[in-house]
């Protein structure tokens, strides 16, 4: 049987990398190359009996729908001798390697895979699952058969999905894939289930071994579109064309792999205002002489539970200079207590190590009241740190009070905007506020996502609002 494979399949199959993401448009050929990726150690010279291998989707249907992995499989691994278990939903080859089909649609079916053992796992469509669940699952990659484990996804550029912050650093400032960065192999750990990027591999001395063992794990992303798929092209000229019929912003991210585009229209600022307005850390301002900037900190604190639909927490500073304004942020969905371990930490930064004279805020509403008092709780158990000296030594954490709409609060930020005063650091957390920027249209809507500007704009009221403060204390 003859697979025929383009070159970025091939650079999937052949990449060394322990994750990869591959994809990030359609008609790439994201379900098929990880079809293939199984094979290499299911038959031939390299065929092991004891290889188990999982390719994951969220939902059944999606499995067995007309033309789904299962018929696919079936047609693949079925023309190399494998036999299809349909109670077991596994293809088992001459050799006794298996392939499971499997899903997981609900967060409580991970406790039926606690003790199951892949040696190389593969999500189609990641971004529809949540981070914890994928690495739960890569947690049970434990190879029997003596193969170095492996995880490799396939995704559609959804810039509200946990993937986004991994593939940011390969996309340029519009959202699109850098090509000359396709595979290249970056360094990671992952603690408390937050990702720790490096450009080397790190090792740590084992406590009960006493060894030099390496903790980072490798990844990359391989992103892969229509026209890299020649096979598709020939096999269903049309497909293009229907591509071509969807709106702006969804042939963006569809045809050309855009993680920055929305699949909402009518924008409130143009796009020419977001272009060329990352800077790297080395492009931050550094001050030669006191007064040379003022920094102001905001924290628009959620509940945010729902890993994949729940508000974000933002946590913004704005070092504003002479000529411009630069942006970091943090944004993510956790818990409260992780809200305030992370302001913390973010207040850390040597770019922006917060300090007297600095402002920091946050929304005053009847759960932000409670954060304060774990901010300042923190504070007393963590003495050492910038923002616990800022606070304890008498500097407020603003309570900031804005009666108007969301949405009119963001709109005070068109001034910047529209002058091109706003530089924005190359991060993921600051990358997805300027996302959420982008794609801001003024209109309420359930599932919109805009708590990174609107903590932008608190940043620009602090000085109003620490007025406000001290009027209230003179009253009181």
């Amino acid at each position: 049987m003859t697979l025929q494979i383009s070159q970025k399949q091939y650079e999937l199959l052949s990449s060394p990398a322990d994750w990869v993401l591959f994809g990030g448009a359609a008609g790439g050929g994201k379900s098929y190359a990880l079809m293939l990726d199984m094979l290499r150690h299911c038959q031939g010279p390299h065929g092991q009996s004891l290889f188990r291998g999982a390719i994951y989707r969220q939902t059944f249907p999606q499995l067995s729908q007309s033309g789904g992995l299962i018929d696919q499989t079936k047609l693949i691994y079925g023309g190399l001798g494998a036999v299809y278990n349909h109670t077991a939903n596994e293809h088992r080859f001459p050799v006794g390697a298996k392939v499971s089909l499997n899903t997981l649609d609900q967060p409580k079916k991970l406790q039926g895979y606690l003790g199951a053992q892949f040696d190389s796992l593969a999500i189609d469509e990641a971004n529809q699952f949540e981070q914890k669940a994928v690495l739960f699952l890569w947690a049970r990659c434990r190879s029997q058969c003596g193969i170095r484990p492996t995880l490799r996804m396939t995704s559609n550029p959804d810039h509200d999905s946990w993937l986004f912050p991994l593939v940011s650093w390969y996309l340029d400032d519009e959202g699109y894939p850098r090509r000359e960065l396709s595979g290249k192999i970056r360094h990671f750990m992952v603690k408390e289930e937050r990702f720790q990027w490096f450009d080397e591999p790190q090792y740590e001395v084992n406590p009960e071994t006493g060894l030099v063992e390496q903790v980072t794990n490798t990844f990359a992303f391989i992103p892969a579109k229509l026209s890299d798929n020649q096979a598709l092209q020939r096999s269903d000229p049309t497909y293009r064309k229907r591509l071509m019929q969807l709106s702006e912003q969804e042939r963006e991210r569809y045809l050309e792999g855009c993680w920055l585009a929305s699949s909402r229209t009518g924008q409130e600022w143009p796009r020419e205002c977001f272009q060329d307005v990352t800077v790297t850390r080395d492009q931050w301002p550094q001050e030669q002489h006191a007064g040379d900037s003022v920094r102001m900190f905001a924290v628009d604190p959620s509940k945010g539970k729902n890993e994949k639909s729940g508000d974000y927490s933002a946590i913004v500073c704005l070092t504003q200079t002479r000529e411009l304004k630069y942006v970091d942020a943090d944004l993510a969905r956790r818990p409260p207590g992780q809200i305030v371990e992370d302001l913390f930490r973010f207040c850390e930064d040597p770019l922006h190590r917060v300090r007297s004279g600095d402002l920091v805020g946050m929304e005053a509403t009847a759960f932000q009241e409670v954060m304060r008092d774990l901010v300042y709780q923190y504070a007393a158990d963590h003495s050492q740190m910038a923002l616990s000296q800022y606070l304890l030594s008498g500097n407020p954490l603003i309570p900031v009070k804005d009666m108007l709409k969301k949405e009119m609060r963001i709109r005070r930020l068109d001034g910047p905007i529209r002058r091109r005063e706003l530089r924005f650091l190359d991060t993921p957390g600051t990358l997805l506020l300027l996302s959420q920027l982008r794609n801001f249209d003024g209109i309420p809507a359930r599932g919109k996502h805009d708590d990174g500007p609107d903590a932008l704009d608190q940043c620009q009221q602090l000085p109003l609002a620490l007025q406000r403060y001290w009027e209230e204390m003179r009253e009181q």
